[in-house]
């Protein structure tokens, strides 16, 4: 086991280091009646040779001896193996829990899942229910690589994973303008995917498992960055598809950009704003909550110097961008309340 953990160690590591990630394990029943893994390389588009490989489980291990081609399904299950088919040894599951690991030929951890884990992502995997599985999503976004385990109603073994669940909206400016660069997140307890845009405004986060998610969006537009949260919880089924997810992301008043010396310049100390100013005209201070929406303004003269705003008290935490603008010039800061 501690040989397991090293490697295991030393496999995340590769993945914190890669952009992406090539995947083989693909799905998991521990049904007593057909317990099975299912192979399938991802998202490579090259044939793995598995020949010396071993699959482990804490309480089994069976040696692969199978050339598996590009778009392959393979699965491993008592069947396969006591005929010789794709390797000899034995494979055993938990129900209520375990460790699955790919060792590669020279020992050292290819690919990995255990279960019960969570929040569930790459290697963490729900507590697959009897007779379902646990499936895996993984998507190539772009520059970016989107990863997920998530409870399968209906095994699929030998063909593609079904049984996701998804999220889909739109994302644009104020006034239905296209932002450069957009990226939204769902995040919860049944997995963490993410659906990257660039000059478009519809969205579809696949890839999720039945639960609940937040729904957050970062977008850049003209140089300035932008984000915010949906304001409620969005619960997604077994292939499940909820729809009308959207985010108009106000363009002025929160995004967060450096400040120049010309500036009135915003700076943040607990739930305390520090501004400063030449003396030369009044500045006005907005503050924002993550959506846009505008939950306090501050009329203010002619700053010499340095001057503290302290935020009302009834504000909740959260993430706020605070705006200070002194004529045609402006900078905003974003504000953490604790």
């Amino acid at each position: 086991m501690t040989k397991l953990l090293v490697c295991l160690l030393f496999a995340a590591a590769v993945v914190a280091a890669n952009p992406f990630v090539l995947t083989v394990l693909n799905e998991v029943s521990v049904d007593p009646a057909h317990q099975f893994v299912e192979l399938h390389g991802e998202p490579d588009d090259q044939p793995v040779d598995l020949n010396g490989w071993q699959l482990v489980t804490t309480t089994s291990a069976c040696t692969l001896t199978h050339y598996l081609q590009y778009n392959e399904f393979i699965v491993v299950d008592s069947e396969a193996l006591a005929l010789g088919e794709i390797g000899h040894g034995t494979l055993r599951l938990n129900p209520l829990g375990d460790s699955v690991f790919l060792l590669d030929d020279t020992g050292r951890v290819a690919d990995w899942v255990c279960y019960p884990r969570y929040p569930t992502r790459h290697g963490k995997a729900p507590l697959p229910p009897v007779p379902g599985s646990i499936a895996f999503w993984n998507h190539i976004d772009g520059e970016d690589q989107s990863m997920n385990w998530y409870v399968d109603s209906t095994p699929t073994p030998g063909w593609e994973n079904d049984d996701y669940g998804r999220i889909a909206g739109s994302i644009t400016g104020t006034g239905g303008i296209t932002l450069d660069e957009a990226c939204v997140y769902a995040s919860g307890t049944n997995g963490r995917c993410h659906c990257g845009l660039y000059q478009q405004t519809g969205y579809t986060i696949s890839g999720l498992g039945a639960g609940k998610y937040e729904v957050r969006a970062y977008a850049y537009h003209q140089g300035h960055s932008y984000q915010a949260t949906y304001p409620e919880s969005v619960s997604v089924g077994y292939s499940g598809a909820v729809s009308g997810i959207n985010f108009v992301l106000p363009l002025t008043g929160v995004a967060e950009s450096p400040s120049a010396p010309l500036l009135p310049l915003v700076r943040v100390s607990g739930r305390t704003l520090l501004l400063s100013g030449d003396g030369t005209a009044m500045v006005n201070v907005q503050l924002y909550n993550q959506v846009g929406s505008l939950v306090s303004e501050f009329h203010i003269g002619p700053i010499n110097g340095e001057k503290r705003i302290e935020l009302p008290a009834t504000l909740p935490p959260g993430i706020y961008f605070a705006t200070a603008q002194k004529g045609t010039n402006r900078s905003t800061a974003k504000v953490v309340l604790w």
